[in-house]
């Protein structure tokens, strides 16, 4: 039986400024930070084998936090990054609506065909982590497996675990950051659920060791 466990980024300055962030860097707050070390705590006595990570610094440096004094290495995979959001990125919604309206409407109402400015669709970048997450279950098989992400790749993993249709509202309804979510996949690669954007860490409380 292959774990993986998979959790957000924590909290960064765009975050917190409701600015686009896509494939742009944007530090850590302090509340990310802390949200970070308090996952740690939580997880400290799971062995994991392996733990793979977006190379984009925010999901990097959760990576480091969480992985704390293990003597294990952190693999960067680019299918792991947060979708491209071109000329979007590092603006706030209300900016683009501002001054991009009508693109910001024909990528709301599909964004699965639609690209973001000199970025990505929905339909590329779901593929993307598609790919990047049958790759881990291939290259980790019986191993208890980190992956830290971004909201948007969890997203593209649950509907991939889930077997549904991301909707044109799925930015809107990601994992919280920090939180834990877990999944079994056997060897038929058979997935069951254990876990989804949990944080009663985040609160002082532990649910799942």
């Amino acid at each position: 039986m292959t774990r993986i466990y998979l959790t957000r980024h924590g909290e960064t300055e765009w975050n917190r400024q409701r600015r686009f962030q896509g494939s742009k860097n944007s530090e850590l707050t302090e509340k990310g930070i802390l949200g970070a070390e308090l996952l740690a705590s939580r997880v400290e006595d799971i062995e994991f084998d392996c733990i793979v990570s977006s190379p984009l610094k925010r999901a990097y440096h959760t990576a480091e936090i969480v992985r704390g004094k293990r003597d294990i290495d952190i693999i960067k995979n680019e299918g792991f990054k947060e979708i491209n959001l071109g000329d979007f990125e590092g603006m706030r919604w209300d900016e683009i609506e501002q001054l991009h309206g009508d693109i910001l409407y024909r990528i709301s109402e599909d964004p699965l065909n639609n690209r973001y400015p000199n970025g990505e669709n929905l339909s590329e970048f779901y593929s993307r982590v598609e790919k990047a997450f049958k790759e881990v279950i291939d290259k980790c098989r019986n191993k208890s497996v980190l992956i830290v992400a971004h909201g948007g790749t969890i997203k593209c993993i649950e509907s991939y675990i889930r077997k549904f249709k991301i909707s044109k509202d799925w930015m809107g309804n990601v994992v919280q950051n920090c939180s834990l979510s877990c999944v079994d996949v056997d060897d038929n690669n058979d997935v069951k659920e254990i876990l989804y954007n949990d944080t009663e860490h985040l609160n002082g409380n532990v649910a799942f060791g």
